[in-house]
This record gives C-alpha cells, sequence and structure tokens, in this order.
C-alpha cells in the first residue's frame, strides 16, 4: 500500500509543473540552459579574426605589430591578427571608427575617434627635423623660406608637425613644403633638393640613421617641449641621446632636447572585452618574447596616469591592469560582513515565522480533522433520520469552511487532503447509518399488530 501511495503523492505535490504557466516557465528555463550550452561550447571553439591598423611597412609601428600578431597566435591560436599597412595614425583611426579594423596603433598627440578605447603605450616616438650641413637651419623658426619634406598626408607624423609649427608661428606660407613617401623625401634629401626633413620616429630609427651618415645631415633640438606640453598635453619634454645616430663622431653631439609623444595601442570599443584582456596579458606576460623580435618591445608600458592623451581605457586592458587591486568584496569586507549578519537574523526570523504559520496551519488542520472525528461519534450513536440529515448538513459546511481555508493558505495542501479522508469516512458512515435506521424503522413497522 505505501509503495503504490508513494508516487500518488509525488504527483500530487508536483502536478502544479503541469499548469500552462508553470510549464512555459520550467520550458523557458530548460531553453535557456541549452542555449548556454551550446553558446559557451561554440564560443570555446570559435576562432576570432583581428585587423591591426598599423602604419607604413617600414616603420616600427607595423614591424612591432607583426610581432604582436606572431606571439598572440602562439599563445593564444583562437586568436588570429591580421597587420594591415596604412599611410599612417590619420588613416588608421578612421578606419577603427568605421570598423573596418579593430586594432589601431597610433600617435598619442593625434585625435582620436569615439569609439576608440586605450589598451597600452608601445613606445615613444621622438620629432626629429633633420636638416643638410648647408641649410643653415639651428632652430625650428629657422625654417622660414626653406624647403621641407614632411611626411604624407595622413599620417600622424604630418599633423605632428603643423602643430609644432603653430607653436613657432610659422605657416605653410612661410616655407616650400612637400608631403611626400619616406623614400622620395630621402632621396630629395641626400640629393641636396630640400633643406629638411621631419620625422616622429623613435630616437636611433635605422632610416633616419642612413639619412644622416649619408648626407653629413645633423638634427635640431626642438628646446621648448615643456611649453608645448600646455596645449597638447600628449607632448613629453625629451632628449634624444648624445650619439644615438653614430658614436665618433658623436651624432647628435650632446643630449639633444626634443619632444617625444607615445605610439599607443588601441582598440574599438566595439570588441569583446575578454579578447582585449588575453591580448594585454600577452603583451605584459610575453614582454620578452616580443623585445626579441622587437626590441621596442621593451617599452610597452601601461597607459600614464599623468600625460598622455585621456582615452578611456579598454573594458578587457583596465581588467587586466586592475588584477591586483582589491575587488569589491574585499574593499567591503567589513560593510557585507554587517549585511550578512542582517541578512542571516533576518533569515532565522523568517525561518521562525515560516516554521510558525506551518506549525498554525497543521494545527488548524489538527483541529478540523478532530471536529470530523467527534461527529463521527454522533453519527454512531444516531437513531434518527432527521437528525442525520442535520449531520449531513454540517458535514458539508465543515468541508466548505475547510475548502476556504485552503484557498486563503491558512492550511496546507497535505492538511486538507488529510481532512478529505476523514471528511469522506465520516460521510460513508452516515450513509451506513442511514441504511441502519431505514433497515430498523421498517422491520419495526412489520412486527407492529394490526
Amino acid at each position: 500500500m505505501a509503495n503504490s501511495e508513494a508516487p500518488n503523492n509525488f504527483w500530487n505535490r508536483y502536478k502544479w509543473i503541469t499548469k500552462p504557466r508553470y510549464l512555459f516557465r520550467l520550458l523557458l528555463i530548460v531553453g535557456l540552459i541549452i542555449f548556454l550550452i551550446i553558446h559557451t561550447i561554440l564560443d570555446l571553439n570559435q576562432v576570432h579574426r583581428l585587423v591591426i591598423a598599423a602604419g607604413s611597412k617600414t616603420g616600427e609601428s607595423y614591424i612591432l605589430s607583426q610581432a604582436i600578431a606572431q606571439v598572440v597566435a602562439r599563445h593564444e591560436p583562437k586568436i588570429k591578427i591580421e597587420v594591415l599597412e596604412t599611410k599612417g595614425t590619420e588613416e588608421s583611426l578612421n578606419l577603427l571608427e568605421a570598423g573596418k579594423v579593430q586594432l589601431a596603433a597610433a600617435q598619442a598627440d593625434i585625435p582620436t575617434p569615439s569609439s576608440a578605447r586605450l589598451i597600452c603605450n608601445l613606445f615613444a616616438d621622438a620629432f626629429q627635423l633633420v636638416v643638410t650641413a648647408k641649410s643653415g637651419i639651428y632652430e625650428v623658426a629657422a625654417l622660414k623660406g626653406k624647403r621641407l619634406a614632411l611626411p604624407s598626408k595622413g599620417g600622424g607624423q604630418y599633423n605632428s608637425f603643423w602643430e609644432l609649427a603653430r607653436h613657432y608661428r610659422l605657416t605653410e606660407q612661410d616655407m616650400i613644403v612637400q608631403d611626400l613617401p619616406e623614400t622620395e623625401a630621402n632621396n630629395l634629401f641626400l640629393n641636396g633638393q630640400v633643406d629638411a626633413v621631419f620625422r616622429v620616429r623613435p630616437p636611433g630609427n635605422r632610416a633616419i640613421q642612413e639619412l644622416i651618415q649619408k648626407s653629413n645631415g645633423r638634427i635640431v633640438g626642438i628646446d621648448q617641449g615643456a611649453a608645448m606640453k600646455i596645449s597638447q598635453p600628449a607632448f613629453e619634454p625629451a632628449f634624444i641621446p648624445k650619439g644615438a645616430y653614430l658614436g665618433n663622431p658623436p651624432i647628435p653631439n650632446i643630449n639633444l632636447p626634443t619632444i617625444t609623444v607615445q605610439r599607443t595601442l588601441l582598440a574599438s570599443r566595439n570588441v569583446e572585452a575578454g579578447l582585449i584582456r588575453k591580448i594585454t596579458v600577452i603583451l605584459f606576460d610575453y614582454r620578452q618574447e616580443l623585445a626579441k623580435i622587437m626590441p621596442l618591445a621593451a617599452n610597452i608600458s601601461p597607459p600614464s596616469q599623468v600625460s598622455g592623451t585621456g582615452l578611456p581605457l579598454h573594458p578587457g586592458a583596465a581588467a587586466f591592469y586592475d588584477r591586483d587591486k582589491p575587488n569589491f568584496f574585499q574593499e567591503n569586507a567589513d560593510y557585507i560582513a554587517l549585511i550578512m549578519s542582517v541578512v542571516l537574523l533576518i533569515g532565522s526570523w523568517l525561518w521562525q515565522l515560516k516554521e510558525r504559520f506551518e506549525k498554525a496551519q497543521k494545527n488548524r488542520g489538527d483541529d478540523y480533522n478532530q471536529d470530523i472525528v467527534k461527529i463521527m461519534k454522533e453519527i454512531s450513536v444516531c437513531a434518527d433520520l432527521d437528525n442525520l440529515e442535520k449531520i449531513r448538513t454540517e458535514l458539508i459546511e465543515r468541508f466548505e469552511k475547510v475548502v476556504e481555508s485552503l484557498d486563503q493558505d491558512r492550511i496546507t495542501a497535505e492538511t486538507f487532503q488529510s481532512f478529505t479522508f476523514t471528511w469522506e469516512a465520516a460521510m460513508s458512515e452516515l450513509r451506513d447509518r442511514q441504511v441502519w435506521i431505514t433497515r430498523k424503522n421498517l422491520a419495526r413497522q412489520q412486527i407492529k399488530p394490526s
């Protein structure tokens, strides 16, 4: 009997699941779980392809970007980075804003689009004004009236020069300016057809070294970097080290003042934070490996909090930089402990309240059952059909009262089932008693003398 009742009890307890509203919710939860499992499996096996706009193939940014792509692929095979050649920072940033690339190497002094987010500093680029020995140019202001070759428009170097020129109150009309690819500009310089070329490159750049050594040229100092930083925060006063391009005789022959700007690695804000975090981890954890391919990689550093572009960090990069910071729970441990204590206290009180409520429900159900038991005793001694009818009416009223209590949650479903069993037993006994009284009355009528 107990084994046959167990499935019924289980079904009665959980039959609410078959109700449409609960069934819909259950199917929705199951569907969501299946979706999350499938999404996780697909995500784990997905190969993410990113494109980095990296400037000219001859520039350090492009070479370093290739090194980054190589090392990332080695340690994160599911991240593939394609390096794209561009004319310079301006074009790279336009591609980033248009969503055609996901990463970009850019000069920090060039205005960035709203979609750009900072990952890290790659290395410092220096403003380098190279002049011929016969040019008579010993300061930036002396460019007036001279022939100048600038990098092609669309690059950060071109824009940087005009930011420099504005400080010295030089305009395009003050000079004979040509914007040319680097190779063409170098040829004009070597042939004496221009007096100066301008580059934004790391100190010791090989192309500049060859240009100086082949032409007997020299570099002009830029000594007002601190003043220019007032209007352009990305500018940093710095030096090109003595002997950076030749040791004997040293070129330059002193630590030459100049301006540096950071070459930064940017990402679109639309790139998943998890991907950028993985790339950032590799940039710093495998920096020595990168430096073996491209020595400038040793200069990769977190963005400065004091100077720079003021660009917001990409959430993925921020997650890496904040890895050693205490998390929310660590910072607020005391408050959380207090809250937990209050929650536990309230939970304990609610639990006690629940137990009291359930006990009240059980006691109420026991009272209802006791009432039926008393009625059953009345039925057993009743000898009048009219009284039995009154008892039947009372039983129906009691049943209605209990149903009302169930609707109001004053008793539990289990208690109601127990009451129903007792009530049905009373009704059965009442019917049996009615039959017994009726038969007894008939018997009396048959033996009554005529």
